[in-house]
C-alpha cells in the first residue's frame, strides 16, 4: 500500500520550531535587518533541520528581490577561489541570501554569458572575479541595475567597487623576507604579466630590490601562469642559467610548489640550495614537504568583505571606500633559509 507524501514544511512549522512568531520568520527569510544575530542564526538552523522551502518565486514577485546572488570565477579548480565560493556561500545564507556560482574556465565569452543570464534572471547582485584585465562585463549589470563588486582581479583604472589583496605589499613582504636571510641572488616566477595583479607582485618584490642596489636579472624572471606544472617548467627553465638564484619567489603556492620539485630533479634541495616562497597560503603548503613559507591572502576575509559590502548596496546604502584592500602577511615555515654556501652555485 503506497504511502503517504509527506506533508512539505510551512513558515509555521518554523515559527513553532524556533518559538517565535511567523513575522519574524518571514523576516529573516527577506533578510529584514531588525532580526538579531542569534535570532536569525537559530531561524536558519530550524529551517535547515525542517527542510522548509520558500516559495521564491512568490517571495520575489512580492518583495521585488530574488534573494540570489551570484558569484562568477575564473576557475573553481582554483584552491583560492574554492575558499572564496565556501565563504561566501556560507555568509550569503547567514544573510539570508542563495549563491549561485558559475566558473568561467578564464574564458571571456563564457563570462559575458554568465553576467548576461544574471541580469536576466534580475539576481539582486553579483560578485566578479573576472577572465582579464577589463570589466566590459560591468556595463551589462549597470545596465540591468545590478549591484555587483569586483574581486582579485581589478583593472587599471578601475574606480568601481572592489576588494583584492594589497598586492604590491605581497611582493614586498616576500623581498623583505628573502632579503632578511641574506639572500642577493633572487628570482621571481610570475603569473599572467596581462594581468594587473601579476604586475604588481613582481612590481612590489623589483622595488624592495632596487632600494637594496639589487636587480632582477632577466633570466631569473619567469612569466608563467598560476599552476604547479607551469611552475615546474618555469623553474626548469631558470635552472639553465649561471649562476643559479638562491632564492626564488612564486607569484602563486601552486608555481612555488611546482618549482621545488623542479629543482629536486636536479639534485638540489630546498631550502639547502635554493629557497622558495610562494604567495596564497592555501591549505596543502602547511604540508608539503618541505613546509611552504608563503605570503598568506586571506581568502575567507576578501570573500565576507566583499559579500558584507554587496548587501549593503542592495539595502541602498553606498559603502564610503570603493576600492578595498586586503593586507597581506608573511607566515614562514621551512622552504626558505639562510643561503648556505654561495660558492657552490658560482
Amino acid at each position: 500500500m503506497p504511502t503517504r507524501k509527506q506533508k512539505r514544511p510551512t513558515m509555521r512549522d518554523v515559527a513553532e520550531n524556533v518559538g517565535v512568531s511567523i513575522q519574524t520568520i518571514s523576516a529573516v527569510i527577506n533578510n529584514k535587518p531588525e532580526i538579531t544575530l542569534q535570532t536569525r542564526q537559530r531561524v536558519m538552523d530550524a529551517i535547515h533541520q525542517l527542510g522548509y522551502r520558500p516559495d521564491r518565486t512568490a517571495r520575489s514577485l512580492r518583495t521585488g528581490q530574488s534573494h540570489t546572488l551570484a558569484l562568477i570565477v575564473s576557475d573553481i579548480a582554483n584552491p583560492s577561489f574554492a575558499t572564496i565560493a565556501s565563504t561566501a556561500e556560507d555568509c550569503a545564507q547567514t544573510n539570508g541570501y542563495y549563491l549561485t556560482v558559475h566558473n568561467t574556465h578564464d574564458d571571456p565569452v563564457r563570462e559575458e554569458k554568465y553576467v548576461q543570464a544574471a541580469a536576466e534572471r534580475g539576481l539582486d547582485g553579483v560578485i566578479l572575479v573576472s577572465a582579464e584585465d577589463r570589466m566590459d562585463s560591468s556595463i551589462v549589470l549597470e545596465n540591468a541595475q545590478i549591484p555587483f563588486v569586483a574581486i582579485d582581479r581589478i583593472p587599471e583604472g578601475y574606480t568601481g567597487l572592489s576588494v583584492t589583496l594589497d598586492n604590491v605589499k605581497a611582493g614586498q613582504l616576500a623581498a623583505r623576507h628573502l632579503l632578511g636571510l641574506g639572500h642577493t641572488r633572487l628570482a621571481h616566477i610570475s603569473g599572467p604579466l596581462r594581468l594587473r595583479l601579476a604586475r604588481e607582485r613582481l612590481s612590489g618584490f623589483e622595488t624592495v630590490l632596487q632600494e637594496k642596489g639589487l636587480s632582477l636579472k632577466p633570466e631569473w624572471v619567469c612569466e608563467s601562469n598560476w599552476y604547479c606544472e607551469e611552475g615546474y617548467l618555469a623553474m626548469k627553465k631558470m635552472l639553465q642559467s649561471s649562476p643559479l638564484p638562491t632564492a626564488v619567489f612564486a607569484a602563486n603556492d601552486r608555481m612555488a610548489i611546482g618549482a621545488i620539485q623542479a629543482i629536486y630533479e636536479v639534485g638540489l634541495r630546498v631550502p639547502e640550495d635554493i629557497s622558495v616562497i610562494g604567495l596564497d597560503d592555501i591549505e596543502v603548503s602547511a604540508y608539503h614537504i618541505p613546509a611552504l613559507t608563503t605570503i598568506r591572502q586571506p581568502f575567507a576575509n576578501l570573500a565576507t568583505q566583499a559579500i558584507q559590502i554587496l548587501l549593503d548596496v542592495i539595502q541602498g546604502n553606498q559603502p564610503e571606500v570603493a576600492a578595498n584592500l586586503i593586507e597581506p602577511f608573511l607566515i614562514q615555515r621551512a622552504s626558505t633559509a639562510p643561503p648556505a654556501n654561495q660558492a657552490k652555485h658560482k
